[in-house]
């Protein structure tokens, strides 16, 4: 056998392992998932430990769920008013109503954000009547419900821009902190915060 022969066989021999499925073994779980828990489980606990240090209550966090929790129909409304306001803005431009003469179609975007935005705000009662209405999950859901947009804004302005900055394993891992605290947070409250 020559040389050449030896390195096609042996070129075709990686190929064929290459092209093999990798299982893990018995018992045996992916490292992937091991170290995402990993990094975002610490990040939680460095978040919850900070929180105890300052507030001295390793419970801390019931309170503050159970305050979030009676304000979800004004946290709604809130959230409504901004998204309606913003829908206005561009419903706007959509309906061409910025092509009108004159000072009209100069007042035409601010106008229908304005209006949509006073809408939005006064669904507060809409929102807690819908909470009492589906009742046993309105208690159930309203922690998740008053954690979720503090963990939208944690993913959106923290977590988001330092994956697309490629910035280094330790700054990401601190930046990660907020929303890995805010996650665990309403998971391990929610219950405490309705009950």
């Amino acid at each position: 056998m020559t040389t050449s022969a030896t390195t096609k066989s042996a070129r075709a021999a990686k190929r064929r392992r290459a092209l093999q499925p990798t299982v893990p073994g018995p018992g045996r779980e992916p490292t992937q998932r091991i170290r995402w828990a990993l990094y975002n489980g610490a990040a939680a606990g460095a978040g919850l430990l900070t929180v105890w240090a300052l507030t001295g209550d390793p419970l801390a966090g019931v309170d503050l769920m159970a305050r979030m929790t009676i304000s979800v129909p004004q946290l709604a409304a809130a959230g409504l008013a901004v998204t309606a306001a913003y829908a206005g803005w561009k419903g706007a431009v959509l309906i061409r109503l910025h092509r009108l003469p004159g000072i009209f179609g100069l007042a035409a975007r601010p106008v229908a954000a304005l209006v949509a935005a006073l809408w939005g705000q006064g669904t507060a009662p809409l929102v807690a009547d819908l909470l009492d209405a589906i009742e046993p999950w309105g208690t159930a859901l309203s922690p998740l419900l008053a954690a979720g947009p503090v963990a939208a804004a944690c993913w959106y302005g923290l977590d988001r821009p330092a994956a697309a900055a490629s910035l280094v394993p330790p700054v990401r891992w601190a930046l990660r902190i907020p929303l890995a605290t805010v996650v665990v947070s309403s998971l391990i409250y929610g219950p405490g915060a309705v009950l």
